[in-house]
Protein backbone atom coordinates (compact mmCIF):
# COMPACT_ATOMS: atom_id res chain seq x y z
CA UNK A 1 0.00 0.00 0.00
CA UNK A 2 1.37 3.42 -0.96
CA UNK A 3 1.18 6.53 1.17
CA UNK A 4 -1.32 8.73 -0.74
CA UNK A 5 0.58 12.02 -0.48
CA UNK A 6 3.94 10.56 -1.55
CA UNK A 7 3.30 7.44 -3.61
CA UNK A 8 5.77 5.65 -1.30
CA UNK A 9 5.30 2.02 -0.27
CA UNK A 10 3.98 2.33 3.31
CA UNK A 11 5.35 -1.03 4.46
CA UNK A 12 8.84 -0.24 3.22
CA UNK A 13 8.65 3.25 4.71
CA UNK A 14 7.84 1.75 8.12
CA UNK A 15 10.74 -0.69 7.73
CA UNK A 16 13.00 2.30 7.05
CA UNK A 17 11.59 4.08 10.14
CA UNK A 18 12.36 1.05 12.34
CA UNK A 19 15.85 0.59 10.90
CA UNK A 20 16.63 4.32 11.17
CA UNK A 21 15.45 4.42 14.78
CA UNK A 22 17.54 1.37 15.68
CA UNK A 23 20.63 2.82 13.99
CA UNK A 24 20.21 6.19 15.68
CA UNK A 25 19.97 4.54 19.11
CA UNK A 26 23.24 2.77 18.29
CA UNK A 27 25.06 5.72 16.69
CA UNK A 28 23.96 8.23 19.33
CA UNK A 29 24.49 5.75 22.18
CA UNK A 30 21.00 6.51 23.50
CA UNK A 31 19.28 4.66 26.29
CA UNK A 32 15.87 5.94 25.18
CA UNK A 33 14.15 4.83 21.96
CA UNK A 34 14.03 7.05 18.89
CA UNK A 35 10.57 7.69 17.42
CA UNK A 36 9.32 8.64 13.97
CA UNK A 37 8.38 12.19 14.97
CA UNK A 38 11.72 13.08 16.59
CA UNK A 39 13.56 15.97 14.93
CA UNK A 40 16.93 14.91 13.57
CA UNK A 41 18.93 18.08 14.17
CA UNK A 42 17.02 19.95 16.87
CA UNK A 43 16.12 17.04 19.13
CA UNK A 44 18.63 14.29 18.30
CA UNK A 45 21.54 16.59 17.41
CA UNK A 46 22.38 14.64 14.24
CA UNK A 47 25.35 16.34 12.56
CA UNK A 48 26.01 16.21 8.83
CA UNK A 49 28.78 13.66 9.43
CA UNK A 50 26.47 11.46 11.51
CA UNK A 51 23.77 11.88 8.88
CA UNK A 52 26.13 10.55 6.24
CA UNK A 53 27.05 7.60 8.45
CA UNK A 54 23.34 6.94 8.99
CA UNK A 55 22.64 6.91 5.24
CA UNK A 56 25.55 4.56 4.57
CA UNK A 57 24.36 2.16 7.26
CA UNK A 58 20.79 2.31 5.98
CA UNK A 59 22.05 1.35 2.53
CA UNK A 60 24.00 -1.54 4.00
CA UNK A 61 21.25 -2.87 6.28
CA UNK A 62 18.42 -2.51 3.75
CA UNK A 63 20.56 -3.57 0.76
CA UNK A 64 19.63 -0.45 -1.21
CA UNK A 65 21.28 2.56 -2.79
CA UNK A 66 19.84 5.93 -1.79
CA UNK A 67 19.67 8.67 -4.42
CA UNK A 68 21.12 11.46 -2.29
CA UNK A 69 21.19 13.76 -5.34
CA UNK A 70 17.44 14.20 -4.83
CA UNK A 71 17.76 15.04 -1.13
CA UNK A 72 16.55 18.47 -0.03
CA UNK A 73 17.77 18.90 3.52
CA UNK A 74 15.27 21.70 4.06
CA UNK A 75 12.45 19.16 3.66
CA UNK A 76 13.86 16.50 6.02
CA UNK A 77 13.27 17.42 9.64
CA UNK A 78 12.19 14.23 11.40
CA UNK A 79 13.03 10.53 11.40
CA UNK A 80 9.76 9.99 9.51
CA UNK A 81 10.69 12.60 6.88
CA UNK A 82 14.00 10.83 6.30
CA UNK A 83 12.29 7.44 6.06
CA UNK A 84 9.79 8.76 3.52
CA UNK A 85 12.62 10.24 1.45
CA UNK A 86 14.64 7.00 1.55
CA UNK A 87 11.58 4.88 0.70
CA UNK A 88 10.85 7.07 -2.31
CA UNK A 89 14.43 7.59 -3.54
CA UNK A 90 16.21 4.26 -3.54
CA UNK A 91 17.04 1.38 -5.80
CA UNK A 92 18.09 -2.17 -5.01
CA UNK A 93 21.68 -2.46 -3.83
Amino acid sequence: MALPETGVDADFQQKVVRTTAELLVLLLERDEPVTEDMRLMDELMVSSLLGLELLLRLEEQLDIQIDVEQMDQDQIHTVGDLATFVAGNHRPG
